[in-house]
């Protein structure tokens, strides 16, 4: 071989590799089923490409989303579709601008909190976890989750609603809520909401046509690798204390007591397919130590992600799927049995 060839050859290969990886990375995504005969390892590493180069977010497109000066943002009311590349769906926002109907913000007997997980972020309204319950047990239900929500604002949200009829409520907790709770307590249990200009820009920003350019995928996975060798960004206020993601939860529900006591109270945690149990096992330490409010000792805490397995979640999006919402339905349909029995 001359050196001729052996500087084509290798040429060629710079050339191809690249071409390669990219044309996969692109089929993959437009391909999610294919996702599913791959470790979980290279199935985060397709869908973070997807999530940062091609989801949309609900609550920044134009007519999906309407800024709200206590809550910063809620769904906007009336109807609209969202779609992704796993799936289309309808969703009919009433006038608190939450997903669920007019009829249902009337005294509902369960109320229930949340983000994107809870709210069924890709299925039909009649496939949530929550309307699949009310069918269950014939409660009336009310669905205020709304993508994004930390626990403050859920809070703030729950105040919101009628609360008349309640028998339980029920509060999904993300990992996400984190930072929105540190913020709270961090600036003396104040709400840290965005103004109507921020959102306006925001909307404008994400409304923009999502497209693809060759390239694409190689980039963000280079983007991804440099971004993990810069050091940790630090907060602000350096060597100030905050408080893990158990002990700011239980602090924003103890500045809500008024609105939490004499309810049963239902909390889970859903982050995704590759959450730990860490929070439900840190949680139900908290509520056994000592000095804690009835409300909080009497929390019921549930391990729902530990029974939900791989297929219960969308390959690509990482939401759950139908099956999941019912899978997640027949755990509280089980416990809120066991209320009433004891009520």
């Amino acid at each position: 071989m001359t050196i001729c060839t052996a500087i084509a050859i290798i040429v060629i290969a710079l050339f191809l590799i690249p071409v390669l990886l990219e044309s996969s990375m692109y089929l993959l995504i437009r391909r999610p089923g294919l996702l599913r005969m791959f470790s979980r390892r290279f199935r985060n590493s397709i869908s973070y490409l997807y999530i940062q180069g091609d989801r949309k977010i609900m609550q920044y497109q134009k007519g999906c989303g309407r800024y709200s000066p206590d809550l910063g943002y809620t769904l906007n009311p009336g109807t609209f579709t969202y779609s992704e590349i796993e799936f289309t769906n309808e969703y009919h926002i009433n006038s608190l601008g939450v997903r669920d109907t007019e009829k249902a913000l009337d005294a509902p007997e369960i109320i229930l909190l949340g983000d994107s997980f809870a709210l069924g972020w890709g299925v039909d309204a009649q496939e949530t976890f929550i309307k699949v319950l009310e069918k269950k047990t014939g409660l009336t239900t009310l669905n205020t989750c709304v993508p994004s929500f930390g626990t403050v604002r859920e809070m703030i949200m729950l105040r919101k609603a009628d609360r008349s009829c309640l028998k339980c409520l029920i509060l999904q907790y993300c990992a996400d809520d984190y930072d929105e709770n540190r913020l709270y307590f961090q600036n003396g249990n104040q709400p840290q909401l965005m103004r109507e200009e921020t959102f306006e820009k925001i909307v404008n920003y994400f409304s923009r046509p999502i497209s693809y350019y060759p390239g694409k995928y190689l980039r963000l996975k280079i983007r991804k690798k440099l971004d993990a060798l810069k050091p940790a960004k630090q907060h602000a206020a350096t060597g100030a204390f905050f408080p893990d993601e158990v002990e700011l939860f239980v602090h924003v529900l103890k500045q809500n007591e008024d609105l939490l006591t004499g309810i049963p109270l239902i909390v889970f945690e859903l982050s995704g397919i590759n959450q730990t149990n860490e929070f439900t096992k840190k949680l139900r330490e908290k509520i056994k130590t000592p000095g804690q409010p009835p409300f909080i000792r009497d929390m019921i805490i549930l391990d729902i992600a530990g029974r939900l397995e791989e297929n219960h979640y969308y390959a690509l999006d990482g939401h759950l799927n139908a099956t999941g919402h019912a899978v997640a339905a027949d755990i509280l349909c089980d416990v809120i049995g066991n209320l009433r029995k004891h009520s």
